[in-house]
């Protein structure tokens, strides 16, 4: 079993990896797999905190709402904000350019909603990292004067285009784009 760990999550949470992690087998009912890792999640702290509901006996603990909105959230909710997002036309050198239809849940849209179902599912962290790379890449084409040069949105989503644009400083870009002007 493959599960990716945001570190953001857990420091806003102050919980520990074994702690995520047990609770994220204990949603996926994948718990064996926890006692095959020899976890050891501080289960007091994790209930104070709201993220779990002990029972009596470990088969009877209970992940809370609050992790779920962490590890899970409606699939087209989130399409529905990427699309929002994601430009709709951009004015390229040979002219205006569409990137996407309109609606989200247009036919033409499809094709990339299913492709990055298939990336997402309902990680509500895989999306949000989408969506602060779809915004690094944003700001960092404005500055740069690039944003004729986008991706269409099935393109951005099939190649992971996102990626790209985790780590970009786009304070540097701000100083390199600043003109130095000298008077004759």
């Amino acid at each position: 079993m493959l599960v990716e760990i945001n570190t953001e999550v857990l420091k806003k949470f102050g919980i520990t990896a074994d702690d995520f992690l047990y609770l994220y087998l204990l949603h996926a009912k994948a718990d064996y797999v926890g006692k095959e890792l020899d976890l050891k999640p501080n289960l007091q702290d994790l209930q104070t905190k709201g993220l779990i509901k002990l029972g009596d006996k470990p088969s009877e603990h209970t992940v809370r709402h609050e992790f779920l909105t962490i590890v899970e959230d409606d699939f087209d909710r989130m399409w529905s904000e990427l699309v929002s997002h994601f430009p709709l036309k951009v004015m390229g050198a040979s002219g205006l350019r569409m990137l996407r239809a309109r609606d989200a849940n247009a036919k033409t849209n499809q094709k990339s909603k299913r492709a990055y179902e298939k990336y997402v599912g309902t990680d509500k962290t895989k999306h949000d990292y989408v969506m602060k790379c779809l915004k690094n890449e944003l700001v960092h084409r404005k500055l740069t004067s690039s944003l004729g040069y986008m991706q269409q949105l099935q393109t951005w989503v099939n190649n992971n285009t996102w990626e790209k644009y985790d780590t970009i400083d786009n304070e540097k870009a701000t100083r390199k784009s600043s003109r130095i002007t000298r008077k004759l």
